[in-house]
């Protein structure tokens, strides 16, 4: 299925500065399976200064990721998978 994001038309993408997140170098178990992952919907700027816009990206059917949790319910994971997320756009 081809992706409705026009992953193509974002080779201008100027990506943002590198912004530091708060995760755990180990995932701790237990952990919940939630299901597969058909798709995201996301938003961001297409280049500096410009308005966010939305974004839906569906991955292919031959190898989709796995949405899972942590036991509490208070976090989520893409795991597996086949795609790649460039500063271009996800691709897969």
């Amino acid at each position: 299925m081809a992706c409705s994001c026009r992953c193509r038309e974002l080779t201008s993408f100027q990506l943002s500065p590198v912004m530091r997140w708060g995760i755990a170098p180990v995932v701790r178990l237990p952990m919940e399976r939630v299901g597969e992952l058909r798709g995201v919907i996301y938003r961001t700027s297409r280049a500096l200064g410009e308005a966010p816009k939305n974004y839906v990206h569906f991955f292919k059917d031959d190898e989709l990721p796995t949405l899972i949790t942590n036991h509490s319910g208070t976090r989520l994971y893409i795991v597996g998978g086949n795609y790649r997320v460039t500063n271009s756009g996800i691709h897969g």
